[in-house]
């Protein structure tokens, strides 16, 4: 048999050691599709409706399923030339409605760089990191660039390259090895040309080689990048090398302006990545503006970046990670309530995220007395004071720690608790002008009506946060309002609609995994434990691995209340 090898870096190939090699020309399309699909997926399975929605997304029914069967047995055939006919194949199965790689028989590269990648990244010793900058041997899948079912895996490649290379350089130079550390960092630039952090170890690079004239350069082609792709300026620390190159001129006096509103753009371009689903980029600009706050010497800016930062290490990553940077960068003590409310927002939402509802509870609790003793807040309502600036800001604040209670409040089964704060969460959205925020409110609303048995308001509610989220081009809020409408219309009897709602959650979740991907699995297993059990069983032992990747304590949990209704659907 041996084991199959797919190369993803670099172009799409496969090897085998053992046996006849596999088939280097595929005569079907859809085939070598089909296993590109599965390799660059999470856990590489997919259900059926999803293959046939990327690989033949005009067909009929009837006809994807005919094109989806042939196309199995083409891939099947040319991975395993040998395979007899109606022999179960060693890489490519069929387990219900899922399609899936063997894991005990099939190895990805893309798999093995990103393993390497992130161990590295824990150790951040030269050696290893020069092992998993190795394996990162060319782009993913250059042939298929603007495919977007590759382009969650593509980016999320991209930016572990990109922390390696320059964790990478950083160690090289300092080694004491300047030529080493240019030449990774000039490979960074090369692929990024406006990743500031590769410029600056190449123009610390230049300068340790006495290359003053070099690195004068090199700023000069940093500062083009950056206002080319992003509309902003070096950051201090680039600016101070600068300034070594043309010959140790100093500082001008007092902070810089320019400085300050090229920050605060990447506070507002992260946002932007993330709520397109982008969290890796928006996660690199925050820590920039971040680093840009510090070097100005202004730590209450900082403690807002670092707020934040944590709320989305808290959602796409870890809370560990997400309390690390809330202690680091803590508010003065005559912090604006905005900023304090702001950092005990993040740390609300880090609490949630890992499980401990109670102390989130709290610290919402916390953020909201900040808000409404704030300035203005006595005798007026946040938002209605200024056109929608700094009032503005307050009643969106405001609104999250409301909305957050409720949501603790519910998860800890104190239902009537989670009434009150809810309804004013969203008088308060509503006067933010921020509709991803009124969105979340509404879902917030949406749980207390099916807890109350309110379904067709629930359902009200959802329809309002689902076209919001679309609107705004949110994918992940998009397939987890899918996925809970999904679960509304099952609970309503039109099993039909809950089908449609939850497969089209999933597709829309699949490139992101994680915790979104979990709810949404979550609701298709609802869907189809009464005719699928075994498919419903699979859907959910995936969806906690999801889950638990994700690192969400209310994915998992729900997970198991999954379980528990598919046990109770045995028994009856």
């Amino acid at each position: 048999m041996g084991v199959l090898h797919i190369r993803l870096l670099g172009g799409f190939r496969t090897e085998r050691v053992q046996g006849l090699p596999p088939a280097a020309r595929w005569t079907r399309p859809g085939a070598r599709t089909l296993v590109k699909l599965l390799a660059v997926t999470p856990g590489h399975q997919l259900h059926r409706e999803r293959v046939m929605a990327v690989c033949w997304p005009y067909a009929e029914l009837g006809a994807a399923q005919r094109n989806l069967r042939v196309a199995l047995h083409t891939a099947r055939h040319a991975l395993e030339p040998e395979l007899a006919a109606r022999a179960p194949s060693s890489y490519l199965v069929a387990d219900g409605s899922l399609l899936r790689l063997v894991p005990d028989t099939v190895r990805i590269d893309a798999d093995r760089a990103e393993e390497l990648a992130e161990r590295a990244l824990s150790v951040g010793a030269a050696p290893e990191l020069a092992r998993a900058w190795a394996e990162f041997t060319g782009e993913l899948l250059p042939e298929d660039r603007y495919a977007a079912w590759a382009e969650p895996r593509r980016a999320r490649l991209a930016d572990l390259r990109d922390r390696v290379g320059l964790a990478l350089a950083t160690a090289r130079l300092a080694e004491g090895c300047p030529e080493e550390a240019a030449a990774t960092a000039r490979r960074l630039v090369e692929q990024a040309p406006a990743d500031e952090r590769a410029h600056r170890v190449l123009i610390e690079a230049h300068l340790r080689q006495g290359r003053h004239t070099a690195a004068a350069r090199q700023y000069e082609e940093c500062a083009a990048a950056l206002a080319a792709e992003h509309g902003t300026r070096p950051a201090p620390e680039t600016v101070r090398l600068h300034r070594v190159a043309l010959g140790g001129r100093p500082a001008p006096p007092g902070p810089d302006p320019a400085e300050a509103d090229a920050a605060h753009v990447r506070l507002d371009w992260a946002r932007s990545l993330e709520r397109s689903g982008r969290y890796d980029e928006a996660i690199r600009v925050l820590r920039d503006a971040l680093a840009s706050y510090g070097q100005q010497g202004r730590a209450d800016a900082c403690a807002t970046a670092a707020a934040r930062l944590a709320e989305v290490l808290a959602r796409h990553r870890t809370s560990r990670e997400a309390h690390a940077i809330l202690d680091t960068h803590q508010p003065t003590p005559h912090a604006p309530a905005e900023v304090r409310a702001a950092c005990r927002m993040a740390r609300a939402m880090a609490l949630f995220h890992e499980g401990d509802y109670e102390a989130g509870l709290g610290s919402a609790r916390e953020a909201q007395e900040l808000i409404e003793g704030a300035e203005g807040a006595e005798g007026a309502v946040p938002g209605d004071s200024d056109g929608g600036g700094h009032g503005a800001r307050l009643a969106g604040l405001l609104a999250r720690a409301l909305a957050q209670q409720a949501t603790c409040n519910g998860l800890l089964g104190r239902f009537d608790d989670a009434v009150e704060p809810a309804e004013r969460a969203l008088a308060a959205a509503e006067r933010s002008d921020d509709p991803a925020l009124l969105a979340t409110v509404l879902s917030v609303l949406r749980e207390n009506d099916r807890r109350a048995g309110r379904y067709r308001q629930a359902v009200a509610h959802g329809r309002r946060a689902l076209a919001l989220a679309e609107q705004q081009g949110r994918p992940t809020a998009t397939a987890f309002e899918r996925a809970n409408l999904a679960e509304l219309r099952l609970l309503l009897g039109d099993t039909d609609e809950a089908d449609r709602l939850a497969r089209a959650a999933v597709e829309l979740a699949e490139p992101f995994g994680g915790t979104v991907l979990a709810f949404a699995l979550t609701a298709l297993a609802r869907v189809r434990m009464a005719v699928e059990p075994e498919a419903a069983d699979a859907l959910l032992d995936r969806a906690e691995r999801c889950a638990r990747a994700g690192g969400h304590r209310q994915a998992v949990d729900e997970v198991h209340a999954a379980r528990a209704e598919r046990a109770a659907v045995v028994e009856a």
